[in-house]
């Protein structure tokens, strides 16, 4: 797969296309907004478990610029926020 390709469908490089999943349970996730995310773990509160997801800005693979402050507060309006 060449370089315009990985642009085309969102991934900068081969390696983030591989890590990435749609599982929340995995390392690096793509949301269902766009967002790749990073799984910090899960967290009990109040008797209910969830996934705590951080936003990230470079793929820690390759270094390139994936997602911007732009990109993510356009996408928090999908995304459940839980304090």
């Amino acid at each position: 797969m060449t370089d315009t390709e990985f642009e085309t469908i969102g991934f900068c490089c081969e390696e983030l296309e591989d890590a990435v999943s749609s599982d929340p349970a995995d390392a690096l996730v793509q949301h269902e907004s766009g967002l790749i995310l990073l799984n910090l773990g899960e967290r009990e509160e109040e008797g209910e478990t969830g996934v705590v997801l951080a936003t990230i800005r470079y793929c820690p693979f390759c270094g390139t610029e994936i997602q911007t402050d732009e990109d993510v507060e356009a996408a928090l309006g999908d995304v459940e926020i839980v304090e």
